[in-house]
Formats: structure tokens, C-alpha cells, sequence
């Protein structure tokens, strides 16, 4: 059968009228630009389906069988950088409808773009609709495709803002999504909307665009913009709020235990806005509000209270409900395995299911999200109408029948000169100068420092490239090592330390307290969270550069060698 013939025929299958508008930004920043839906223009030899969906006129989700649309909900990882026989069988006989890549899947941009384009074919082939071909890519320390991988790494979402433009946010989206799309990645799990003001925070930090709930909706919106404007769907995560949080959810359940009066006034603000702006997708977290749902325990992730009643009835949203990933402690210690919380969050509205690796675990999934709608404990007319706004986004961005990436051009597209040259240059415009009470900055070129490189950062702080006496510490340092590291110090070096969670990591501040003490000049690097700063002694000169990855170290060394002036401004209100 003729490619074009099969085209059209998976058109005509799957094509739902749709009411949706691209995102669009808030007022007070740049208008919108129409959301262009054209795919690359070379196409896979895709066969005909084998066994295809029944075809209806407007409503496709209503004939398909039930096995059929519980595959549709769920997304899936897996192992390996090729297509295991298991993933290939998940695919084609449960009908899965997306797959999520982590690092583990990465190897280089021409190796990402062949496996996307073979996950595509299976599910073509198969008579499937296209995959959501998903990742997680938020800019600063969680990023899958990385730079060792022959990608570009973006600065982080709290770095943006501390440029003070949104419209940086907006370009470095876009070109994000340029280099996702170049490998077949069509979904970006961002941005994230917490609004972080708990310095305690473990997980968010400057993840977060800001403390401030409307520099999260200006920057989050720009940024949402410049992946939807390019194909590639935004999902705001984690709905109703993860930022005033102490809990890290990969570990176990937070409680955020503020009123409704507040909720609504900080946590709810940037998700409103975002609804408004028709962002595709938003993710559910894994933290208990007993404002919105009063069940002890009750993750929002489960809580038909808070998906359904909050954020479909109330705040008005029909776009994609995903979950966080359910194999995450924060669900597991407290008895909801994956094959229990799935149901359980489907009837609680969520759309889409995100699981990590585990075939079997996959599968037994799908059986009992198949069981639970058999015996009525999922409505059959709502797992329609998340099967509706599934295959509607899809339409909307072109994956009901997507063509091949160019897997030959897919490194020149993944790391380009002009995205390597974005990256810098939003990195340096984000450092932030906090005070520096004995003028250390620039380093003196004939005295090298003493450079502190704690465990966590093994190689890291090396690479800033300063010179000097690279000194190696715990993150917790001994007694003994703070006393080794004033000892080497006393020829009155400066002394570079790099902080991160001293709430937590209360022996770096002791080391910096016990360098201050002796007289020694110290430059303090707040990479992971900026709260630190408020708890560091007034003598030391603090640098806050929003994470430590290669464009953060290029952008770091630049500063502390004179060859820019740090011109940032902290995105959080400090205690």
C-alpha cells in the first residue's frame, strides 16, 4: 500500500475535532506565536497494521477494544539503548501508547534517533497510533541527554530567571526541543511549576524557576511556549505544588499542610495560569495535601479529590493528567506497588501512567487496570475520555502517524554551535554575586587556591580549571579534615568551597565557620541551593550559580578569573 494511502487511512482513523489553541504567554510577556505541527519530511517505510483499530468517524476511542485503551495510558521505561523482544511485545500486543527514556537508554544523538524511530515503526506496524516518546530534560541537574552524550546541557530553571528575562527561558526551550525532536523525543516532563520557598526543600530546589509564584508563572510559561511552539508537548509538573516541601518523594510521602487560603494564594498560581495558557500536559505529585483531600495519607497522585475534583471540575483543565512515576517510594513504603496505584490513579483521573523499568511488572500492571474497569471500579466512559484527550494531543502534534528522524544529521542537530553558544551565554547572564566583603574577586593570578572538592562533585570541581591545590573532603567533613584544611591554608590562600544543603550537610558550614575563624578568605559556591547563602558567616564572598554542570563550571570559571562580572539576580527570598 502506497505510504501516502497508509497516511491518509491512520488520518482518518484517528482524527478527533479539536477545540485546542497553542500556549499561549500571559500579558505581560512577548504574544504567542502559532504552534506549528509539521513533522520532518522523510518517512519510514512503514507497512500497513497488521491487526488495526477499529475505525470510527470522530470518536475512535468508543470502538477500540478495552485492552486496547488501557495500553494507550501507559508509558513505559526500560533498559538498554535497542529495543529488547519484551519492549517489542509490549508494544505490539499491549498497545502501549508511550515510552519514557532516562540515561540509561542515552548513548549518542544517531544511536537515540534509530531507537526512536524503531519504537515508532513497531507501533505503526502494529496498528497502534504513534508513541508519546517521552523524557525528562528540565535544564540543570536533571537532564538525560547530556553533553558526555553528544548533547547540549542547559542551564537550570531557578538560572533563567536569575537572567531576568523570560525570553531566555523561551529561547532555551526552543532549543531544547530542536535537539529533542532531532532523536524523536516529542514530550518533555517540564517545566517544573513548584513554587520552591523551603530551603529545606530536598528534591525541588533550583528545579523550581522561583519562590515567587508569579516569576514561576512568567518564566514556566515562556518556557512551556518554546517547547510547544516546536512540537514537542510541556507538561507542568508536580500538581497541586512540591515546592514547600522537607520530604524527598522518590523516597517517601511529604505532607504539605498549609490552608486552602494559601494554597491557592502560592502553590495553585503557577498551574492556573498554565491551564489557562492550554499547556498540554500536567504531572501529579506524590505528596499529601489534606486541604484538598483529608484521607490520612492520601498521595495527590491517588486522590480523585484533587484530580478530578481540583483540577478537572474546578480549575477547568482537559488537557493530559500524567502521573510521577509510580514505582517512586514515596507510594511504595506505603503499600501502593505499582500494580495497586495504577488503578488507583486512573479512577482518580490521571490520563497517563508512568512506570520505570520492569516488564513483568508492566504487564501485571496492565492486567489489573484491565480488572478494574471490568469490575466497575473504573468508569468505562472515563477511560474514554482519557483515551479521547490521549489520541486528541497526539493529533494536535502530529503523532498519530509520525515520520522517521534523520538519523544521519540527528549529532549535527543535537549539539549545535549556536545551541552550545546559548547555553554559555545564559549560564554567565545567571551567576549571582551575593556579597564580596574582602574583594577576592577576580582570583590573583600569582596566587592559585586552594580548591575544596567535596565527594559528590569527585572530578567536578577540577574541571573549573583555576589551578591551584585541589584538596579532597567528605560532604560530611571529619573533624580531622577540617582541621587538615585549615592547616593548608594557613599561607592565606584563598579558599574555593562548593556548598550544597547545609541544612542538612551542617559539617561544610562548620569547615567554612572554622576557615573564617583562622582568617583565611573563603569564596563560597552555592551550586545546588541557593538558600545556603543565608546561612554562610558574613566574611565570605558568595558566588550562587544554580548548578554545576558544564555550561554553570564554563560560566563559574569565567567569573572567579575576571573574565566577566557575575550580573545575576536571586530568583528567592532568602530568611
Amino acid at each position: 500500500m502506497p505510504r501516502t494511502i497508509f497516511g491518509l487511512l491512520l488520518f482518518s482513523l484517528f482524527f478527533l475535532p479539536a477545540a485546542c489553541q497553542p500556549l499561549t504567554q500571559p500579558e505581560s510577556t512577548s504574544q504567542a506565536v502559532s504552534l506549528p505541527l509539521a513533522s520532518p519530511s522523510v518517512a519510514l517505510p512503514f507497512s500497513p497494521p497488521k491487526t488495526p483499530m477499529p475505525q470510527t468517524s470522530s470518536t475512535p476511542e468508543k470502538s477500540m477494544t478495552l485492552e486496547q485503551k488501557i495500553g494507550q495510558v501507559m508509558i513505559i521505561g526500560f533498559d538498554g539503548t535497542t529495543v529488547n523482544p519484551e519492549l517489542r511485545r509490549l508494544i505490539s500486543d499491549y498497545h502501549i501508547g508511550g515510552v519514557i527514556l532516562f540515561a540509561r537508554n542515552v548513548e549518542s544523538p544517531t544511536q537515540v534517533a534509530a531507537l526512536t524511530n524503531e519504537l515508532q515503526k513497531i507501533a505503526l506496524e502494529s496498528g497502534h497510533p504513534g508513541l508519546f516518546i517521552a523524557i525528562d530534560q528540565e535544564g540543570g541537574r536533571v537532564a538525560r541527554l547530556t553533553e558526555a552524550t553528544g548533547f547540549t546541557e542547559f542551564p537550570s530553571a531557578m538560572a533563567l530567571t536569575a537572567t531576568g528575562d523570560p525570553q531566555n527561558a523561551r529561547l532555551m526551550a526552543v532549543a531544547m526541543a530542536a535537539e529533542m525532536r532531532a532523536v524523536g523525543i516529542n514530550v518533555n516532563f517540564a517545566p517544573d511549576l513548584d513554587v520552591n520557598n523551603n530551603p529545606i526543600n530536598p528534591i525541588i530546589g533550583i528545579r523550581s524557576f522561583s519562590s515567587d509564584p508569579a516569576k514561576v508563572v512568567e518564566y514556566g510559561l515562556a518556557y512551556a511556549q518554546g517547547l510547544q511552539e516546536n512540537g514537542v508537548l510541556a507538561f507542568g509538573k508536580h500538581f497541586p505544588g512540591h515546592g514547600d516541601t522537607s520530604v524527598d518523594s522518590h523516597i517517601d510521602l511529604p505532607l504539605v499542610p498549609h490552608d486552602r487560603a494559601r494554597l491557592d494564594q502560592i502553590e495553585l498560581v503557577p498551574f492556573r495560569a498554565a491551564i489557562a495558557a492550554d499547556i498540554a500536559g500536567i504531572m501529579s505529585a506524590h505528596v499529601t495535601f489534606p486541604a484538598f483531600d483529608p484521607t490520612p495519607g492520601m498521595p495527590a497522585t491517588l486522590s480523585r479529590l484533587v484530580l478530578t475534583g481540583l483540577l478537572r471540575e474546578e480549575l477547568g483543565y482537559d488537557g493530559l493528567i500524567v502521573t510521577d512515576s509510580l514505582e517512586m517510594g514515596a507510594l511504595v513504603a506505603n503499600g501502593y506497588s505499582p500494580p495497586v496505584s495504577a488503578p488507583l490513579a486512573l479512577a482518580a483521573g490521571a490520563d497517563l501512567l508512568l512506570f520505570n523499568r520492569d516488564h513483568p511488572m508492566h504487564i501485571a500492571t496492565f492486567k489489573n487496570l484491565v480488572q478494574a474497569v471490568r469490575q466497575g471500579k473504573i468508569p468505562q466512559e472515563q477511560l474514554n475520555d482519557s483515551v479521547r484527550r490521549i489520541l486528541q494531543a497526539k493529533e494536535r502534534f502530529g503523532l498519530l502517524n509520525p515520520v522517521a528522524v534523520q538519523v544521519e544529521s540527528a549529532a549535527v542537530n543535537a549539539k549545535s554551535v549556536e545551541h552550545l553558544a546559548l547555553s554559555r551565554e545564559l549560564a554567565q547572564k545567571s551567576i549571582t554575586l551575593l556579597r564580596d566583603p574582602r574583594g577576592l574577586l577576580p582570583l590573583e593570578a600569582s596566587r592559585p587556591p586552594l580548591l575544596l572538592e567535596p565527594a559528590v562533585m569527585r572530578d567536578l570541581a577540577r574541571s573549573l580549571g583555576l589551578g591551584g591545590t585541589i584538596f579532597l573532603i567528605e560532604n560530611q567533613p571529619r573533624v580531622s579534615q577540617i582541621a587538615d584544611v585549615v592547616h593548608a591554608a594557613r599561607d592565606g590562600r584563598t579558599v574555593i568551597v562548593p556548598v550544597h544543603d547545609l541544612s542538612l550537610n551542617t559539617q561544610q558550614l562548620k569547615l567554612i565557620q572554622a576557615l573564617v575563624e583562622a582568617g583565611s578568605p573563603v569564596i563560597v559556591l552555592a551550586h545546588r541551593n541557593p538558600f545556603d547563602a543565608a546561612l554562610l558567616p558574613d566574611e565570605v564572598t558568595v558566588l550562587v550559580s544554580y548548578g554545576f554542570n558544564p555550561p554553570a563550571r564554563a560560566a563559574l570559571a569565567a567569573v572567579l578569573l575576571g573574565q566577566i562580572q557575575p550580573g545575576g539576580i536571586l530568583p528567592v527570598t532568602l530568611p
